[in-house]
């Protein structure tokens, strides 16, 4: 495990991954850290700054300075620019000791800390002796805290063989070991945090517990960016989020601060990291293959269209999320950061209709709960005001989906198990065909978004086939309710209400189906009341029922509009 976590010290970089796992560290060793990394501004020299003891002076209370650099330094590093160690060693004694230490610490010995992933190599070792010889005093003392010491923290302390048992250590190794096989890789991995997770207190042993989830988590994705393949990293990010979700959702207000803000700086951390690893796997790795047609089809090297057809839908699932990832961020944001956001929110949107032009697959779903899929690149769309550049899409799904179930031809089905899906269809007869449409949130959402599109041609026409063909098939939605909040996140439960639609009035007439959603969102608002959605954390719901195959919720279909009132939303955006 030592050489596990070594190996991934050594490749962290210095901003945004190792300047955040050495606040944690220390926290955990039981350092108060009193100076953060931050980004802009002057910080003389130190990235990190920490009281508490010193193991070079038997444990002695100092104020600690920390000065991070990623990977080994050589000379180049050493002194070859303003941003070198030396430079910055100079700034800390220069500026930081006589004018920024605050007042109660400045009696405490101190000591100044080299951190970094590697290691100081020997064509400069020379050089940082002869500095620290010469610039230490009684009351300053110069260390190294190179990747080897914080592999052994790390091991002793976060990760100690007390809190991550063997059990859970073996999770964890085959994770990682794995991590070229992503479904075994996640599993492992999911068996390691639901393992975390259990009898998670809110006090220090639950921080500890959501900073070893943290660690393992940037271990796992550090492995997965060196093997070149990021499905697995992407899969444990995404539960990893919502796992720090669920801690920090269940936090009461009257809990120490200090626990409070432990969980939102891990949650922050796993978002940034999640955000970083979907960039790279659907702008980096599958942006630029999108709009070439049957690129990504080929990709998936199997010669079953139902390979095919889940994993590109898992694919645009994937960009959608990211994109309204973004889209929220942007819409919380001002100035060039919210800038940056729409505009990465844009071209994720260009990206999916690329992928939709260049694979047909994509217009023929096998399974109805691909209605999230779809849902997620409606509601997109509509945040950027670009319906008009998807609802042709809209169209081509349900004039397939009608044929298919007209002439029984691979028509979409709730089964999800992969083997039941592989022989499907069976037969043709009737029974099998009832069997395998007994209920459909997909329909409906079709049906709906037609309406809400204005598409009544196509409206009437699939629904006139649902008449027909599918009298048997219960047209539902999900409407998430009180008890959803505390289940969904981990467990991944549907607990709620599903609604039956499109059924007949008294007087034999049949009810808008998008009204009818409409309703169902005004009468069942329990999703607006949980914490996430009315925090605006609208994506962190939407990664949840994408992780866990939740149907979405009507109160996040895409609204009534289409292409007239583009202009409108994207202003509203």
């Amino acid at each position: 495990m030592k050489l596990l976590v070594r190996q991934h010290l050594f490749g962290m970089k210095e901003r945004g991954v190792l300047d955040v796992l050495l606040p944690q560290l220390l926290s955990e060793m039981g350092f108060e850290v009193i100076h953060h990394p931050r980004i802009g501004g002057r910080q003389a020299g130190v990235d990190v700054a920490a009281v508490g003891p010193d193991p070079d002076a038997g444990d002695r209370n100092t104020l600690h300075l920390f000065v991070i650099k990623s990977g080994d330094i050589g000379r180049g590093d050493w002194d070859g620019s303003l941003q070198a160690v030396r430079p910055s060693l100079g700034e800390v004694v220069d500026d930081y000791i006589p004018n920024r230490v605050p007042p109660q610490y400045r009696d405490l010995p101190i000591a100044v800390c080299v951190c970094m992933g590697g290691e100081i190599q020997e064509g400069v070792r020379a050089q940082w002796k002869g500095f620290a010889a010469k610039e230490g005093t009684d009351q300053i003392s110069f260390r190294e805290w190179n990747g080897d010491r914080l592999a052994n923290l790390i091991l002793s302390g976060i990760l100690r063989t007390e809190l991550l048992e063997p059990a859970h250590r073996a999770h964890f190794q085959k994770a990682v070991a794995l991590v070229s096989e992503p479904d075994a890789s996640y599993e492992n991995f999911r068996a390691l945090l639901d393992a975390l997770s259990e009898n998670m207190d809110y006090g220090a042993h639950g921080a500890t517990r959501l900073r070893q989830m943290m660690i393992c988590l940037w271990i796992l994705v550090g492995n997965g960016l060196d093997a070149g393949n990021l499905d697995a990293p992407y899969r444990a990010c995404e539960l990893a989020m919502l796992h720090a979700w669920d801690a920090r959702r269940k936090v009461s207000e009257d809990i120490n601060p200090a626990q409070k803000k432990v969980r939102e700086e891990i949650l922050d951390h796993v978002l940034g990291l999640y955000l970083a690893v979907a960039e790279k796997l659907v702008v980096e790795k599958i942006g630029p293959h999108a709009p070439k047609r049957h690129a990504l089809s080929a990709s998936v090297r199997s010669r079953s269209a139902l390979d095919v057809n889940l994993a590109l839908f898992e694919t645009m699932g994937r960009a959608a999320l990211l994109g309204l990832w973004h889209h929220y961020i942007g819409c919380f944001s001002d100035g060039e950061e919210q800038t940056i956001h729409l505009k990465k929110r844009d071209g994720i949107v260009d990206i999916a209709i690329g992928m939709i032009n260049a694979n047909p697959t994509l217009v023929s779903p096998m399974r109805d709960d691909h209605q999230i899929e779809i849902g997620l690149l409606m509601l997109l769309a509509q945040g950027c005001g670009r319906l008009s550049n998807v609802d042709g899409y809209l169209q081509e799904v349900s004039e397939r989906l009608a044929y298919r179930y007209g002439r029984r031809r691979h028509w979409p089905t709730h089964f999800r198990d992969y083997r039941q899906l592989l022989r499907h269809p069976v037969d043709h007869g009737d029974e099998y065909f009832q069997r395998s449409t007994r209920g459909s949130v997909l329909i409906p959402f079709l049906i709906a978004g037609l309406q809400r599109l204005g598409a009544n041609d196509s409206s009437e026409f699939l629904t006139q086939v649902e008449s027909d063909h599918l009298s048997h098939t219960t047209q539902q939605l999900w409407a998430p309710s009180e008890e959803t909040d505390d289940v969904m996140w981990i467990q991944g439960d549907s607990i709620g209400y599903a609604v039956p639609v499109g059924t007949p009035e008294l007087d034999g007439s049949t009810p808008s189906i998008s009204e009818e959603a409409d309703g169902i969102a005004e009468d069942h608002d329990a999703v607006l009341k949980t914490q996430a959605v009315s925090r605006g954390l609208i994506p962190l719901f939407l990664t949840a029922c994408r992780h866990h195959r939740l149907p979405l919720p009507p109160h996040f279909w895409f609204l009534a509009g289409g292409r007239e009132n583009d202009e409108e939303n994207q202003d509203a955006g």
